[in-house]
């Protein structure tokens, strides 16, 4: 594809797709343009090779449009992408890609307006109040919900936490963490570009973001 037949794409598209949303378009091999967002960057470069594993690599073999989350991703970070081949006469030319973060997924439904979770105790279900909750683990295959009232167990896995859960409030840090933004009292600089958040719990629990969520933590939080 010539540039100005890109530029004509962009221009053309730029109004479908919402703002978090960052696009790229490729032709069969490589990635010959690319538009960020601020709400998701995966330091794309026009030239860069197509990796197979990507949506776009699988929209080009299967002709045909792909969409999908990726919570490991050749990029480094979690995302949902929609992918859609250019066909001209039944080959793929190009790829055109719409790539959104993890809590922007079109589709996915939000909480419902009350904004609480149900955390199981041992003897009893509890509504909770979503800005009662500190910060959320996930161990052993199980998600907690860690709360000034205690510990309980919620019956979603932090994948789907992280689609449903409003972004404003809750972010992603750790494979096994997401935090509460107003409960985190102190961020302290880790090893390897990391960092340590200090909550402010009753017992200063330590929590920490790791190298792959760093840069997106970052720019969530604006420091």
């Amino acid at each position: 594809m010539e540039n100005s037949s890109i530029l004509s794409i962009v221009k053309a598209i730029s109004d479908v797709f919402p703002q978090e949303a960052s696009i790229a378009i490729a032709d069969k091999s490589k990635f010959i343009y690319y538009q960020p967002s601020r709400a998701i960057d995966l330091k794309i470069k026009p030239g860069d090779d197509i990796h197979e594993s990507t949506l776009t690599s699988k929209a080009l073999t299967r002709k045909q449009r792909v969409e999908q989350y990726l919570e490991n991703s050749v990029f480094g970070v979690p995302y949902y992408a929609m992918s859609t081949p250019i066909l001209n006469e039944g080959n793929a030319e190009g790829c055109i890609t719409a790539i959104f973060p993890p809590t922007a997924t079109p589709g996915v439904p939000k909480l419902p307006r009350h904004h609480f979770l149900i955390g199981k105790g041992e003897d009893r279900w509890v509504p909770i109040p979503l800005h009662e909750i500190h910060f959320i683990e996930s161990d052993k295959g199980k998600t907690y919900l860690y709360t000034e009232r205690g510990v309980y167990v919620n019956k979603y896995s932090l994948v789907e936490l992280e689609r449903i859960l409003p972004s404003d409030l809750f972010v992603r840090c750790h494979r096994a963490y997401m935090v509460n933004v107003y409960s985190i009292a102190e961020i302290h600089p880790d090893f390897h570009s990391t960092f340590m958040l200090i909550m402010n719990d009753a017992a200063r629990t330590r929590v920490p973001v790791s190298q792959k969520y760093a840069s997106s933590f970052r720019r969530l939080l604006g420091f």
